[in-house]
């Protein structure tokens, strides 16, 4: 970890940090691309998973980034089926299940090939192993299964047993440790792997991309778009290789907002913001 170099990008400082931050590494000649997790940074995290919700204000800047041909993609642990309510009315490229399934909307799928008789034994082993723990919520995804302790933190031992107990007897899945969440998901499940793929199906001659992640399971997509020499930006202060930090959701969006505006004066052109402001109001 290398969190003595790592900058905080606050309401205090991160105007000036981020025109900074930007302008060293932006230019007219690369292509940006924005990265996106969304539990924990662009949503606030309930107690209820199916509670969870993305601002209007959010989803606004999205939209005239979006509209500004600027890339955005939703990298997520949720399905994206589920994530595409979150984002709706707007329509994102997701990354799904960590990666497993990429919907690269409208340009075709790039979902990894998944023995889905493996994923209904795990969760039926799981549904099997969890009975005598009520408490525990049970999420079966279309890759994985997921063992959730959010409304009983308390539980958070006896979830971590039953994850691995349940992984020795399936070799072919790994356990995903997220916030309040044990998840059993195939081994090729990666947010890294998952940017790189997208990255390379791009394929753009100078990209720079920019990845927001709150998790450890966000760790992984630092690390590539640290390769590319990116902009990676934890949300949070646990330990990271991201290069810079947010504090909280709040920040993201602020964050958002300021590169929206920093895009518009310096790259675009007046008929393209006009189309994208348009479009919040709709």
């Amino acid at each position: 970890m290398h969190n003595a170099t790592r900058q905080s990008l606050n309401k205090e400082s991160y105007s000036q940090n981020l025109l900074s931050v930007i302008s060293e590494y932006f230019s007219k000649e690369k292509q940006c691309c924005i990265f996106l997790d969304v539990d924990g940074t662009l949503s606030e995290f309930h107690i209820d998973p199916l509670k969870s919700f993305i601002p209007k204000t959010t989803l606004c800047t999205l939209r005239q980034l979006k509209d500004l041909d600027i890339p955005v993609i939703a990298i997520t642990g949720r399905s994206v089926q589920v994530a595409s309510h979150l984002f709706s009315p707007l329509q994102l490229p997701i990354a799904g299940t960590h990666g497993l399934e990429i919907h690269m909307q409208p340009f075709g799928k790039l979902n990894a090939d998944i023995n889905k008789a493996h994923i209904a034994l795990i969760q039926q082993d799981t549904q099997k192993t969890c009975l005598p723990y009520p408490q525990l919520l049970i999420e079966n995804k279309d890759y994985s299964v997921a063992i959730h302790y959010r409304q009983y933190p308390e539980m958070a031992e006896i979830a971590k047993k039953i994850a691995h107990d349940i992984q020795s007897r399936h070799s072919e899945f790994k356990i995903n440790e997220g916030k309040y969440v044990f998840e059993l998901i195939p081994v090729a499940a990666d947010k890294g792997q998952a940017i790189q793929k997208i990255l390379n199906h791009l394929n753009f001659t100078n990209v720079l991309p920019i990845f927001i992640g709150d998790d450890k399971t966000d760790e992984s997509g630092f690390e590539v778009v640290n390769h590319y020499h990116g902009i990676s930006i934890k949300v949070g202060e646990e330990e990271t290789e991201a290069c810079y930090r947010l504090k909280n959701v709040a920040d993201v969006a602020n964050f958002l907002d300021l590169f929206l505006q920093f895009f518009k004066t310096h790259f675009s052109r007046h008929s393209e913001v006009s189309h994208g402001e348009k479009a919040c109001l709709n």
